[in-house]
């Protein structure tokens, strides 16, 4: 599912959003996640019964924002007076009672009846409607002294030929078969009905004849198909027939739904709204609906959103959340001043992580999620590998599927094991307690001073019997197989591979490079790609480092692309042609 967010306080510009079952916005305190929800729930409301899907918004605390637009919303049908169907719903814990009586009693298989009866909770009566026998909402009803001075007009406008009353409209009829059935059926609206306490069962609900639509007005909306009950009591409740702070419910044995934990509690809501509001057509927005849940819930709670018909956009602050093995990195979202941001997500993600976290393996459960690593010995390596991939030629789409990380190779002197701190990472990855879906990780390693031996055959995997078995002894999962690649640069790291006679001809530096320290014939050449042991040993941070990075912030993107463009292919070492095709021959 692919939708277009409109612009949100934060940020100001349309942005597309990819929904793979569930999209999952990661984010500190004011960095714009409930702004995204809430364009896309303002959105379905303004477009009401125009758009292709329907959103369900859950708040795990009170939003005063989105409470003041649905209210609004529900006032607005109810005027009109056409449909009972609402566009969009929003529901806090304040509901909760409410959504848990009407799933167990309208939604006979569903989780919250399932899990009332599992905990013993709940009984069904023997019969074939296996009704929820046990079940009880009480709470306060009235009928204001305006609402039937409303009713009295309506009579005397019938009276003078007018049809199309309030009286006619799907909400009016339902009122009156509400108060037929359960509360008094002499009731005419001749006067106020004064606030009384109510009890329903699930019987009594489903003895009312719940209008949908006005049978005297040509209805030109979408109906999403939900049991009318839901949009009366909903509507009841914004209009103040029922007070919805006065709801109890009342399970088997007297125990009243406050009574469960906090994580029942929230998990039973959450039951209630998919029982109730799930299809093909439903957008559920969750914000922190995770909060207070045990970590048993979380993995609940996800194997539930991943299991919807519809689709699902959440937020979140738990690891648990963020490390489930239902979420994948295509589930995650990192959002910055209310843009969702990609760049350097697997970047983004460790350092936000952290910050949440103190947990070590932070790093590990998020990478653990990539079915193909790189690790190199920094984010900007793989950037300046890909747009030298792409200058020479190269498909670089293939390599979408590999995901970068910084993690240093510890080599500083022909005293240390080449390599060894990115295979001592890998030992930490093998150890994560989620579901491992790593299939692949390139160790993508500077060569420094190394005096190292490449395999023949590619030009980049290391050779040696002490780095075979550094490899094998990473002790994997039982069930998974993860291939480990230690490959490496035959020049002293990637910046090397941007020098170039041409580029550097046009920043006027070749004469940094093309002097006297290194042999005539090894001097950069036009056309030439410069593979030879003096440019390949040569420390070139000096001369490119100003050429590709802005002071004070580092690699400049625009600097070092326009540095690349400057680079005739020919110039371009086939070191970077063999990494590329070693790479996508493993996928």
């Amino acid at each position: 599912m692919e939708i277009t967010l409109a612009p949100n306080p934060l940020y100001d510009q349309q942005q597309n959003l990819i929904i793979n079952k569930v999209a999952t916005l990661i984010g500190e305190n004011g960095s714009g996640k409930s702004s995204i929800l809430q364009s896309i729930f303002s959105e379905g409301l303004s477009n009401g019964n125009n758009t292709d899907f329907r959103t369900v918004c859950f708040s795990s605390g009170q939003n005063e924002s989105f409470s003041k637009q649905f209210n609004e919303h529900v006032k607005k049908v109810r005027r009109r007076g056409k449909s009972m169907a609402l566009a969009s719903f929003y529901y806090d814990k304040t509901w909760s009672r409410l959504l848990v009586f009407l799933a167990t009693s309208l939604v006979r298989d569903g989780k919250v009846r399932t899990f009332l009866l599992e905990k013993g909770y709940a009984e069904e009566s023997p019969d074939i409607n296996r009704d929820d026998t046990t079940s009880k909402l009480s709470f306060s009803f009235r009928i204001d002294k305006r609402y039937a001075q409303r009713i009295q007009d309506a009579l005397k406008k019938e009276e003078m030929g007018e049809k199309n009353t309030l009286r006619h409209t799907p909400f009016h009829r339902s009122l009156e078969s509400f108060i037929e059935e359960l509360i008094d059926l002499e009731y005419l609206f001749e006067s106020k009905l004064p606030s009384q306490r109510i009890e329903l069962s699930s019987y009594d609900l489903l003895s009312v004849k719940f209008a949908r639509v006005n049978p005297d007005e040509g209805i030109d909306e979408i109906d999403f198909g939900d049991d009318p009950s839901i949009s009366f009591l909903t509507q009841a409740v914004n209009g103040n027939f029922i007070n919805k702070r006065s709801f109890e419910l009342r399970l088997l044995g007297n125990i009243e739904l406050d009574d469960l934990s906090d994580g029942e509690y929230q998990l039973l809501f959450l039951y209630a709204l998919t029982d109730l509001f799930d299809a093909p057509d439903t957008l559920f927005l969750l914000d922190e609906a995770d909060s207070h849940l045990h970590y048993k819930n979380v993995e609940k709670l996800w194997s539930l959103l991943h299991g919807i018909q519809g689709s699902a956009i959440t937020t979140t602050h738990l690891l648990d959340s963020i490390s489930a093995k239902e979420n994948r990195i295509e589930h995650l979202k990192v959002v910055e001043s209310g843009r969702i941001n990609d760049d350097n997500k697997i970047k983004q993600l460790i350092n936000r992580l952290s910050v949440l976290s103190r947990v070590k393996s932070v790093e590990f459960e998020v990478c653990g999620k990539l079915p193909n690593i790189a690790l190199l010995d920094d984010y900007n390596d793989w950037i300046i590998f890909i747009r030298l991939a792409a200058r020479a030629g190269l498909d670089i789409d293939k390599l979408s599927t590999v995901h970068a990380m910084k993690k240093s190779s510890s080599y500083a002197s022909a005293n240390e094991t080449f390599g060894k701190g990115k295979v001592d990472w890998l030992h930490g990855l093998s150890k994560i307690d989620s579901p491992l879906i790593t299939t692949r990780a390139f160790l993508i390693c500077d060569r420094d001073e190394a005096a190292l031996e490449w395999n023949a055959n590619d030009g980049v995997q290391v050779n040696g019997r002490i780095y075979n078995d550094l490899l094998n002894a990473v002790k994997w999962p039982r069930g998974t197989k993860v291939s480990p690649y230690l490959l490496a640069w035959k020049r002293r790291e990637i910046k090397n591979y941007l020098l170039s006679h041409t580029a550097l001809s046009n920043n006027d530096v070749l004469d940094q490079v093309n002097n006297g320290d290194i042999a005539l014939r090894n001097h950069l050449k036009p056309d030439k790609p410069g593979d030879n042991d003096d440019i390949r040993r040569l420390n070139a941070k000096g001369v490119i480092d100003p050429l590709i990075n802005t002071e004070g912030a580092g690699l400049d993107i625009e600097k070092l692309q326009a540095y690349i463009d400057l680079i005739p292919p020919e110039e371009i070492s086939e070191d970077i042609t063999n990494m590329y095709n070693f790479i996508t021959g493993k996928l």
